[in-house]
């Protein structure tokens, strides 16, 4: 019999990691269970995101008896959640049947947390990346032939995210081929930017050349965004399991300035081997599940 999966989530938001995954995993999932509409009809209640999941509901299936699956993509802010992001980790922690960390990096820092200061018990704990939906996220020839072309993309503006060091990356190649009289590198920008540095170029002061795009919701498109493009910039710090980068591999862009902080060295590696498709990460959802 299938099991019965109630997907926790009162979040409308459109865009950004925690909407991805959600897509990506029932689209991947389909056919292996059931998604349900509440969580009482379900063997298995999951927590995709802390903060996209009202607590009342958590406690209401745990006091039933239903499994509590919780899936940990990074530590999210207090800041940004009205004071209730730690508390929710805790409580959600502590539930939790079955945790399944989105990286390596994100074990260590969030699980441990949870263990050492909650009492949470890792024994039953997974990574599983991330997974690319294939039939957008692909590309069939060879990225050298696309030049000197460069992405960087962002869904919101935390500091994190780092645009600066792209930007200075891409000032120092523009600079260099103007010198040498080579082909000038292309930047395309794609998404959220502090609002203050859009109509001034980006600050960019040696005519170097970028095109900017408003965020891009239609995923086909995204996908022939870095299809077009050689390079993707990414020196974003303590990001755990970015579908960005995943997502720009499978289309063959080699990513530049990769932080050491997150997860983004270790999802470099493994799609580095294979890619990994939402059906593979869905598989080993249900596998631990």
């Amino acid at each position: 019999m299938r099991k019965h999966i109630y997907i926790a989530n009162q979040s409308k938001q459109k865009l950004g990691g925690g909407f991805i995954f959600l897509e990506n995993f029932r689209k991947g999932a389909a056919g292996s269970v059931n998604f349900v509409n509440t969580w009482q009809e379900a063997h298995i209640v999951f927590i995709a995101s802390a903060t996209m999941t009202p607590r009342e509901e958590i406690l209401a299936a745990k006091e039933a008896k239903k499994k509590i699956v919780f899936r940990i993509d990074n530590m999210p802010k207090d800041s940004r959640n009205r004071g209730t992001a730690f508390s929710r980790m805790k409580d959600y922690g502590q539930l939790a049947d079955v945790l399944i960390f989105q990286s390596q990096w994100a074990k260590n820092y969030v699980g441990t947390w949870l263990a050492q200061n909650h009492g949470v018990d890792l024994g039953n704990s997974h990574v599983i990346y991330n997974g690319v939906d294939s039939d957008f996220f692909y590309h069939r020839d060879n990225p050298t032939s696309r030049g000197e072309t460069y992405l960087y993309t962002t869904y919101n503006t935390d500091e994190n995210k780092r645009f600066p060091e792209a930007a200075y990356d891409f000032h120092l190649r523009h600079r260099e081929a103007k010198k040498n009289n080579q082909k000038l590198p292309n930047l395309k920008l794609v998404g959220n930017f502090p609002k203050e540095i859009v109509p001034y170029k980006f600050d960019f002061f040696n005519g170097e050349q970028f095109a900017y795009f408003p965020p891009i919701e239609d995923r086909k498109k995204m996908a022939d965004v870095f299809r077009s493009c050689r390079y993707l910039y990414f020196p974003a710090f303590a990001d755990a399991s970015p579908n960005t980068v995943s997502e720009a591999i499978a289309c063959g862009c080699e990513v530049l300035l990769p932080n050491p902080v997150g997860g983004t060295v270790e999802v470099i590696e493994q799609f580095s081997k294979k890619i990994i498709t939402i059906q593979d990460m869905a598989n080993e959802y249900i596998k631990a599940m």
